[in-house]
């Protein structure tokens, strides 16, 4: 009752944020239990479902690898996939048409939470990552129905505040049958916040399980797009956070005078930030493009134009194609964004000092010489300098970028087994 006031409040002090950002769109209504007839009559035909919640883009290209595994040992189970983000929405309808039923996550009220549970029915609940949520947790519990959480982590900053709310934090975890961590720091922050330790387990971190690197037809296509020739250099600055453009064209703006070849694609982390990093790229002088308006096939290439993705799905084909890539959110204190995606197309890596959000991954890279960190603007540029006239040396970091993901694949299926026991042994 407490949690559910205190939700009510949250919710209210937020809706402005929702407002100004745009995020009451048409499927809002989702979070309340509400769906359209034909979701709904989907939703509550057949019982037994394994629900899978995540969160948004991250979470949901994990279950590319998840989903296929578990359709694989249920074939006649359902999967209801749920998201809290739009992108994160989008992008699962996109990948997992007809495969599961993608809703928004409920409101996380009891009232809500009830209607919406007992109108799936699911028989296995799987949370990716950390996503906790008190009330559907309690709701599982209560009506007996096994969770788990897997690819589980807490964040320096995330457990600063997890152990803020200790006491009451307990007790939900309490609730939760099986933890899937990925590492042991991991593992021993979730204990120590009140997780049963004979529940809980370290197999890895999922991220290493992506689908391979963009197909050939794909990158060439997008190369073909972008109007690139087959030998030209392509900088590539992957999920960028607000501050970081400045710092990467300015950057490019330094390289152009050693490599006039050379060109810069920009991928905004959230992609709803392409008209923000359009007016950085015109106060540099240089002309923008967004990758969903080019010329299938363009006659010139301009040098003085830097482009922007801006639609989803197609940044590995665009890793596939690049010469050099530097891993946004980590020249600025965001903690980072995730290097296994470029490591899979065999690419040379740069991220900056701020990785926290991927320490162990990092480490792992840094200590398998799979990536080079850069402490600042001016690093970045030397660096950068250095390999763009090294091939040897990009391609090298590059294989080892490939060999270390390699290494240490196997993480969803360790998770997939943990929860196919729980599943296989509350029936």
């Amino acid at each position: 009752m407490l949690y559910d006031i205190g939700f009510l409040i949250f919710s209210i002090i937020y809706l402005p944020t929702l407002l100004f950002k745009g995020k009451l769109h048409g499927d809002f209504l989702e979070r309340f239990g509400i769906y359209e007839k034909c979701k709904r009559d989907s939703l509550s035909s057949g019982e037994e479902r394994i629900w899978i919640q995540a969160v948004s883009v991250g979470e949901v290209s994990l279950c590319r690898a998840l989903i296929p595994l578990l359709k694989g040992k249920f074939p006649d189970k359902e999967i209801v996939l749920s998201t809290i983000t739009r992108t994160g929405n989008d992008l699962a309808k996109k990948i997992f048409s007809g495969e599961a039923v993608v809703i928004y996550f409920p409101l996380d009220f009891s009232f809500i939470v009830k209607k919406v549970v007992s109108l799936i029915r699911p028989g296995l609940y799987i949370m990716v990552e950390t996503e906790i949520w008190p009330n559907m947790i309690k709701e599982a519990s209560d009506n007996k129905i096994p969770s788990i959480l897997i690819n589980g982590r807490i964040s320096d900053k995330s457990f600063g505040m997890y152990r803020l709310a200790k006491l009451f934090l307990k007790d939900i975890l309490t609730k939760i049958d099986k933890f899937c961590m990925q590492s042991e720091i991991d593992a021993e922050r979730i204990i120590s916040l009140g997780a049963p330790s004979g529940r809980v387990g370290v197999t890895g971190s999922m991220k290493f399980d992506i689908e391979a690197a963009g197909d050939a037809e794909s990158a060439q296509k997008m190369r073909e797009s972008l109007g690139l020739k087959a030998d030209a250099q392509l900088l590539v600055a992957g999920s960028t956070h607000n501050g970081e453009e400045d710092i990467v064209i300015e950057v490019f703006k330094n390289l152009l005078r050693e490599f006039p070849g050379l060109n810069l694609l920009i991928a905004p982390r959230h992609i709803e930030r392409a008209g923000e990093v359009e007016q950085v790229v015109r106060k540099f002088g240089f002309e923008s493009i967004r990758t969903s308006a080019v010329n299938p096939k363009p006659k010139t290439q301009n040098p003085k134009q830097i482009f922007i993705l801006d639609t989803i799905g197609q940044l590995k084909d665009v890793y596939a194609i690049a010469t050099l890539v530097f891993m946004g959110g980590s020249l600025v204190k965001h903690g980072g964004q995730n290097p296994i995606e470029p490591a899979v197309s065999e690419k040379a890596i740069l991220f900056g000092p701020y990785m926290f959000n991927f320490k162990d991954i990092a480490s792992i890279f840094l200590k398998n010489g799979a990536a080079i960190q850069v402490m600042n603007k001016k690093d970045l540029l030397e660096k950068a300098k250095s390999l763009l006239k090294d091939s040897a040396a990009r391609i090298q970091l590059g294989q080892n970028a490939k060999r270390t993901v390699s290494e240490n694949r196997g993480a969803t299926e360790r998770n997939l087994d943990a929860a196919v026991h729980l599943f296989v042994d509350d029936r």
